[in-house]
């Protein structure tokens, strides 16, 4: 049986982190609701909003000596370290640019263009940003590719679904840290050591968008060639996504400004604001590790605090599913099924994939929307969702996505809510 987690943040940790983020109880209207849609985006961090308006007020070019410029160029420099320091990047290069996505499509074009000839290996649950980067370097490179199926039953890509597609010919893996849809998450650094000792020379490309704010990062550790993450998925705000790279991997012939190092990704000027965003992501986490452990040292906090909110987010996925005292939990809910979470135990994200006996995910959603519960329902009419789903053996979910933020009642809240739309559903045939 999977191991079950219960423990939840202390009181006073809890209470003084909801006062963090902007609209956690209410949305911007003022009414009162459950936010559980994080996995398409993220509940704001004051701090992190307040640093990018701050910043993005300057008229000052940062390439200057004067002292604002200075200090603006230092608020570049520390969100860099920063960036480095979550994922722990002691070597290689960290790129930018307007959205995770693309930087996804410039690395997988990149190893694609370096060789000719060989596969691309990809998974059948990969977000439309990896997969569909890799079919169309497939096809601009004349690269075979591969596709490795999913296990239904806990929504994730067994390894050896993965190594039976590589070969000597093969140029690069990509493979999720965390899906988006099911909750899947894989042991990267299994992963990652098992391909290269199949093929040495094969680049392996991580999508952590989803992973990002539930667990801890390590490139140094996995030995993984490229990994991207979306600020706006972690507290933080959209119009950036950031990438570590290899130095073997960021050393290709790739698009850059030629007077730069070879190494270098960013093309044009930075944007301060961004960077100070994502510093102040940074202090949260660090501050959030430094209520459980006394280290000066960053790193160490930055591990101690992912480590607790993946702790404190396996609490509230066990409270979901298993309910407590006060409160019966879906799984012994009549008329809702939850997939994957049996399979997966703590290799599950705080995501939840529902579906209802008598009513489409849609008129859920439409339910929880009465009740002021704001979920989505992922369905194969959309790009994003139809061929994972396939891959899994459905039609559609309803995708709830809490974060470490939500507390027990807002859990139980939300049991509540869930029995009484599938009653009423029940009564309704």
């Amino acid at each position: 049986m999977p191991e079950r987690h219960t423990e939840f943040f202390p009181e006073e940790l809890q209470n003084e982190l909801n006062d963090r983020f902007y609209y956690l109880k209410q949305d911007v209207y003022g009414v009162e609701r459950l936010f559980f849609e994080n996995a398409g985006g993220s509940l704001r961090l004051k701090a992190a909003v307040d640093a990018q308006t701050k910043y993005s007020a300057f008229p000052d070019c940062p390439e200057r000596t004067h002292n604002v410029a200075l200090d603006i160029r230092n608020v570049i420099d520390q969100g860099t370290k920063d960036i480095r320091l979550f994922l722990n990047a002691k070597d290689g290069s960290i790129a930018s640019s307007l959205t995770a996505s693309k930087l996804m499509f410039e690395i997988i074009t990149t190893i694609a263009a370096a060789k000719s000839e060989g596969n691309i290996v990809t998974t059948a649950i990969e977000h439309p940003s990896s997969f569909d980067a890799c079919q169309f370097a497939s096809e601009q490179y004349q690269h075979e590719l591969r596709v490795a199926a999913a296990d239904p039953a806990s929504g994730s890509i067994p390894l050896s679904n993965i190594l039976d597609l590589i070969d000597e010919e093969t140029v690069l893996v990509s493979v999720i840290l965390t899906s988006n849809i099911t909750g899947a998450m894989h042991d990267i650094k299994e992963y990652a050591k098992v391909i290269k000792a199949k093929n040495p020379n094969t680049l392996i490309v991580v999508d952590a968008v989803q992973g990002a704010p539930h667990g801890v990062i390590d490139v140094d550790d996995w030995k993984v060639d490229a990994l991207n993450i979306a600020p706006y998925k972690m507290f933080g705000n959209r119009g950036v996504g950031y990438a570590y790279l290899s130095d073997r991997l960021a050393s290709l012939p790739h698009h850059r400004l030629l007077a730069t190092d070879t190494d270098n990704w960013n093309v044009g000027s930075p944007t301060p604001a961004h960077f100070a965003g994502f510093t102040e992501i940074i202090h949260y986490i660090c501050q959030i590790g430094s209520y459980f452990n006394d280290s000066a040292d960053r790193r160490t906090l930055i591990v101690e605090g992912m480590t607790r909110i993946h702790k404190q987010e396996q609490a509230i996925l066990n409270r979901f599913i298993h309910g407590s005292p006060e409160v019966r939990g879906i799984k012994d809910i009549t008329g809702v099924t939850i997939h994957f979470e049996e399979a997966n135990g703590v290799n599950q994200d705080l995501i939840l994939a529902l579906t209802f006996e008598n009513m489409t995910c849609a008129e859920a959603v439409d339910e929880y929307g009465k009740h002021n519960t704001l979920v989505y329902a992922r369905e194969s009419s959309s790009h994003y969702s139809k061929r994972i789903l396939d891959a899994v053996g459905l039609d559609a979910i309803v995708r709830v996505s809490p974060i470490h933020c939500h507390t027990k009642k807002d859990v139980d809240t939300f049991l509540k809510v869930t029995q009484v739309i599938a009653s009423e559903a029940k009564i309704q045939v």
